[in-house]
């Protein structure tokens, strides 16, 4: 083929900024089936893993080859988070929610708040639409990362900015602030003029919730995945909830449907099984209790955060402990975060699929101690 005597215009200044790139989307290699996936925080409760699998398999046809029909979606879903469908926008993952947060709200220039370390996303939203990134880092301490409420309102107040992003729980910290905080906070970025949007991905791994506050404050959007407590990460589907007239324009930018028919069907189906998804995370949180506390019997400092995840230290031990665990299973090693450093992060799985992690990590430590 010979070259071609066309050139491509120029994309907009903030996509062509070559400090904007994203991972390689060819090259990535997928995980070994064989090991246990605890890297990237998904549900791998098997009742739950089988609970989604038979209502995939119990679709209906048109499923597959139709345009997904929303509406008895809006509606099922509006009591059940305990807000007015008109209150909510479907999208994929709650990455979409965020992104379409971006794209109605942030022009160059504006600023955004966010915490550090925090989702990649944030940061990639704020450079692709020109904004002007204010980071609020963690600070490490002997109890993990620590960000105090007060100094997010003094940055509110002082950095004036357009969005404040802030996940509760966060990640990768697993911080959380409780109501009181979560109502200063929000009532000091409308204090700022500013949108305040608050990532509950991990809801119901931490309990508390500002969804409803939606009604309340018309300039807070609160998002949700269904990736973690739904296992329903591989069907990519969360939603956005804030006020009507905000949820208006988050749907002025989306796309022309929000979610695939088939998610859809089998959001709305799972929507059925709300105690199954409880009792799935009473799985993991108790499984994640048991492995903190054989971690915490071998001398590893530990963190228990409140999403489906955790942190372990093993100091001296790190080389060997990782060394034996790379057979097994994934996930996240040593964390370079000043506020973490030295951390491993493991996503919760059921005290069944620990155990064989737990019993690999005893005979490293066991055969350390005899040598």
């Amino acid at each position: 083929m010979t070259a071609s005597r066309f050139v491509a215009p120029s994309p907009r200044p903030e996509v062509a900024d070559s400090g904007l790139s994203r991972p390689d989307w060819v090259g990535n290699n997928p995980r070994d089936p064989a090991k246990l996936w605890l890297d990237k925080n998904e549900n791998t409760d098997p009742l739950m893993i089988e609970l989604v699998r038979s209502v995939i398999a119990a679709l209906p046809p048109e499923a597959g080859f139709t345009y997904p029909d929303l509406g008895p979606v809006y509606r099922k879903l509006g009591p059940l988070a305990g807000v007015p469908p008109q209150c909510l926008l479907l999208t994929p993952g709650s990455d979409g929610a965020i992104r379409a947060v971006f794209e109605a709200y942030i022009a160059p220039g504006d600023v955004v708040l966010h915490t550090v370390p925090t989702f990649a996303m944030y940061g990639v939203y704020a450079r692709m639409y020109g904004a002007k990134v204010v980071g609020l880092e963690y600070r490490p301490s002997d109890c993990g990362p620590v960000l105090d409420a007060d100094a997010i309102i003094d940055a509110i107040a002082t950095t004036r900015p357009k969005l404040v992003c802030l996940p509760n729980p966060d990640s990768p910290t697993g911080t959380v602030f409780g109501l009181d905080e979560m109502r200063h906070i929000i009532e000091a970025a409308g204090r700022a003029g500013a949108l305040i949007l608050v990532d509950e991905a991990y809801y119901p791994f931490h309990g508390e919730t500002v969804l409803p506050w939606v009604t309340a404050y018309p300039h807070l959007v609160v998002c949700r995945s269904t990736g973690k407590a739904w296992g329903m990460a591989g069907v990519r589907v969360g939603y956005a909830a804030a006020a009507p007239d905000v949820a208006k324009m988050l749907h002025k930018v989306r796309a022309m449907y929000e979610v695939g028919a088939l998610s859809a069907a089998v959001f709305e189906r799972m929507l059925d099984h709300e105690a199954e998804m409880r009792a799935s995370v009473a799985r993991l949180a108790a499984g994640k209790a048991g492995f903190l506390g054989a971690m915490r019997a071998l001398g590893f400092q530990t963190l228990s955060g409140q999403g489906n995840f955790l942190h372990v230290a093993f100091g001296a031990s790190a080389q060997p402990v990782h060394a034996a665990l790379e057979p097994l299973v994934y996930y996240r090693k040593d964390f370079a975060e000043p506020c973490l450093k030295g951390f491993s992060r493991f996503s919760a799985t059921t005290a069944e699929r620990f155990a064989p992690v737990i019993a690999c990590i005893e005979d490293v430590v066991r055969g350390n101690s005899k040598s």
